[in-house]
């Protein structure tokens, strides 16, 4: 078993105070919310931000920033850790697989619908740690995954 994981509550607070691109949401699905694993309903408004799912200590050479939306306030609370969230079973993912010193040892794209069993699978490799899940398009970051519950 699994358990995916959104940005942290603590890191969606800072980076919600550098942001400087907000935007209302005009479509649905369009903005999806790292921090809630929601997409936003109209006329709610978020803000877009680069994060790092490695976080600045690390040195893995895989390392990046990309952009994600946050809601505008913190909606921690409407976080359902209990399943695939519908935000990730509905879009095109690019999945990859990294050890413990954050050295990729595999990497897929798949559709959403297959993220469970995708998972499932690649927690199953030697030395897998985690998963991290981006958009496969604009190549977003969207999550974590690790084992456990």
């Amino acid at each position: 078993m699994f358990t995916i994981e959104a940005v942290p509550a603590d890191v969606a607070t800072r980076l919600r105070a550098t942001a400087t691109v907000v935007r209302v949401a005009d479509e649905s699905p369009g903005y999806p919310c790292r921090q809630c694993l929601r997409d936003a309903e109209f006329g709610e408004e978020l803000v877009l931000v680069s994060h790092d799912p490695f976080g600045t200590d690390s040195a893995s050479p895989y390392r990046s920033t990309s952009p994600i939306w946050l809601h505008r306030d913190d909606c921690a609370d409407r976080l359902d850790a209990s399943a695939v969230p519908d935000q990730l079973t509905q879009r095109r993912l690019s999945v990859r697989t990294f050890d413990a010193a954050e050295m990729m040892i595999d990497g897929r794209v798949v559709d959403g619908a297959e993220l469970a069993e995708t998972l499932e699978e690649l927690l199953a490799l030697p030395r897998a740690e985690r998963v991290h899940i981006h958009n496969a398009g604009p190549g977003c970051f969207a999550a974590v995954a690790h084992l456990g519950v």
